[in-house]
Order: C-alpha cells, then sequence, then structure tokens
C-alpha cells in the first residue's frame, strides 16, 4: 500500500508540475480564458458586477500567480514539504476548477477552455 501511495503521490505531482507549466508557457491565453470567467461572473452574479470588472485588468497576475502556485505544489508534494498542506491545497486547487468545469459545462458558458489552443 505504502509503494501505491508513494507512486500517486509522484504522478500526482508530476501532472500539477506539467500542467502548470503548459498554462506558464503562455500567460496570455491563461488570462483571456481567465476574463472571460470574470465577464460571465458579472453578467451571472450582477450583484458582484462591480466585483468581477475590477479583477479584469489584473488577470494576467492571477494567470501567473495561479501557475506557478501550481507548480510550486506539485514540486512540494514531489519533495514532501508539508505534506499534509499540500494536499489540501491540490484539493482546494482542483475543487476550484472543478467548480470552473462544472459551471462552464452545466450552463454552457465559457465553452472553449483554450487547453489546446486555436
Amino acid at each position: 500500500m505504502k509503494i501505491f501511495a508513494h507512486f500517486c503521490r509522484l504522478l500526482v505531482g508530476v501532472i500539477f508540475i506539467f500542467s502548470g507549466l503548459i498554462k506558464l508557457n503562455d500567460p496570455v491565453g491563461t488570462q483571456i480564458k481567465l476574463e472571460e470567467y470574470f465577464e460571465v461572473f458579472a453578467q451571472d452574479f450582477s450583484g458582484m458586477a462591480a466585483f468581477w470588472e475590477a479583477l479584469v485588468p489584473y488577470a494576467l497576475y492571477f494567470s501567473i500567480v495561479l501557475c506557478s502556485l501550481e507548480i510550486l505544489a506539485g514540486v512540494a508534494l514531489l519533495v514532501q514539504w508539508k505534506l499534509r498542506r499540500t494536499a489540501w491545497f491540490l484539493v482546494l486547487l482542483c475543487t476550484f476548477f472543478a467548480f470552473l468545469t462544472f459551471y462552464s459545462a452545466y450552463f454552457n458558458k465559457v465553452t472553449d477552455c483554450g487547453c489546446f489552443g486555436e
């Protein structure tokens, strides 16, 4: 069982590093997708429209920070740095992305994730 857990930890760490590096390779593409989500949320949650619209100019910064955190979390998982906190952070990150994916699919909002280029 320990070997399986070790293998899973390594696999998840490598996946997060790879995913973060792919996104960090094109931070503007991630920025564009974040801006689309901010616009959709401003329309769908009109009570917080000013908040979502205020985030649009900072989408590139969010893009870089989000991708960097993804890479750092993957590395932290590989080297077993604060494993419990790292695991919880990865669960939160996965939950965040799962929510965005669900929202996009269920309500047919942002239909292209930009994952595979144009």
